[in-house]
């Protein structure tokens, strides 16, 4: 499932639940913008920040939003983590 976090200068940042593989937790991470008939879009994951797809980002531009997922993400793991609770 995805969850929305943010919409800075039309870049959409969501999130999925907390997946689980091999005693690890980790939060795949979405951010999406549109462009002309298409969207630009980066896909990673908490905590490693590795781009798992991204396409139509500058370099420049893929290192800005992995920063700012850096620096976001205490408060998406928080999230994450509620959103598991509640479901419990």
């Amino acid at each position: 499932m995805k969850h929305f976090f943010s919409e800075v200068d039309d870049i959409t940042l969501t999130f999925s639940d907390i997946q689980r593989q091999g005693g690890m937790e980790y939060i795949r991470i979405y951010f999406e913008k549109p462009i002309d008939n298409d969207f630009a879009f980066l896909e990673s994951t908490l905590p490693a920040l590795n781009i798992v797809a991204t396409e139509h980002f500058s370099p420049t531009e893929q290192q800005q939003l992995l920063q700012y997922a850096r620096t976001n993400a205490f408060l998406i793991w928080d999230m994450a983590r509620d959103k598991e609770d509640k479901s419990a």
